[in-house]
């Protein structure tokens, strides 16, 4: 898969330690109106694609949860990942990939995909096209 993240994104990410350290997390109480949302809350060992996952912000709120949840953390951008990746958070494999190919994920093998924050500047893939992007 060809990289297809636009070079200011790639620039404006360059030091994703400084962006995880300074980012703050996401409220507890909103993860579980998203997990309500889509069905997964309270659901033990549902599979869940964290898209576009960054350095683990709402990936690290996923598995401190009750749920045991096996994570699929997809990530196009190597400094992020690598932050990712650093964490060794147990119950989730981090994949390289973006929306319109997710290496590794296979087509109806989660129970949900998560979007928790789109960069201003990430692929332009509509989500209903997501789905195209598993497996391949």
């Amino acid at each position: 898969m060809a990289p297809s993240i636009p070079s200011a994104s790639t620039k404006g990410f360059q030091n994703a330690s400084s962006y995880d350290k300074h980012r703050p997390s996401y409220p507890p109480e909103a993860v579980t109106r998203f997990l309500e949302h889509l069905q997964v809350n309270g659901v033990k060992r549902a599979r869940i694609v964290d898209l576009a996952a960054g350095t683990g912000k709402f990936t690290e709120l996923l598995v401190g949860r009750d749920e045991d949840f096996e994570i699929l953390a997809v990530e196009p951008h190597n400094g992020m990942k690598k932050e990712l990746e650093k964490k060794q958070l147990m119950g989730v494999k981090v994949l390289k990939g973006e929306a319109s190919g997710m290496a590794g994920v296979e087509s109806q093998s989660v129970d949900a995909v998560i979007v928790a924050q789109v960069r201003p500047l990430a692929s332009t893939t509509p989500l209903p096209e997501t789905a195209n992007g598993l497996d391949g």
